[in-house]
């Protein structure tokens, strides 16, 4: 257990690595929730941050690298943050199911030895887009990037 006091996936096969077909949401459906600007910027230093430690350590291959750094989600990401922007919304849509990426990143970072500060921050980031997960709302791609579905305003607000 590390010093940050990762509680979860005792047992069974570790949810970075896991490519097992998930059933949590009717095929076709999207589930995402958003990331503020802080939190997309810090996603980004994470992942590049274990990327950088990651080649440095000779961990094997650019594409074992990309993988294991959770460097594959950054481009989609900064395509959704570029729209994102371009609309004026507040954050960044991320799938629920890419949270695997970013856990990937800070394990990965933990064992390579990342700076403390990133992997603080990247353990930080993780609990809270675990939260967020169970919160997650419906999306749908619009010109190939993912937008989350518009919020409908509670009744009361009318």
């Amino acid at each position: 257990m590390s010093r940050f006091d990762r509680r979860r996936h005792a047992g069974g096969p570790h949810p970075a690595h896991d490519t097992s077909r998930r059933s949590d949401s009717p095929r076709g459906r999207l589930s995402a929730f958003e990331l503020s600007a802080g939190e997309y910027r810090a996603l980004v230093r994470v992942i590049e941050h274990a990327q950088a430690r990651l080649a440095l350590a000779g961990a094997g291959d650019t594409d074992t690298i990309r993988n294991a750094s959770g460097a594959e989600l950054l481009p989609s990401l900064r395509a959704r943050a570029d729209a994102a922007r371009d609309r004026g919304a507040d954050g960044v849509p991320m799938l629920a199911t890419e949270i695997r990426h970013l856990e990937a990143a800070v394990v990965n970072l933990e064992s390579y030895g990342g700076h403390e500060a990133a992997l603080c921050e990247g353990y930080t980031l993780l609990e809270e887009c675990e939260d967020r997960q169970h919160r997650a709302r419906s999306a749908h791609m619009a010109d190939g990037i993912l937008t989350l579905d518009q919020r409908t305003p509670p009744a009361a607000s009318l």
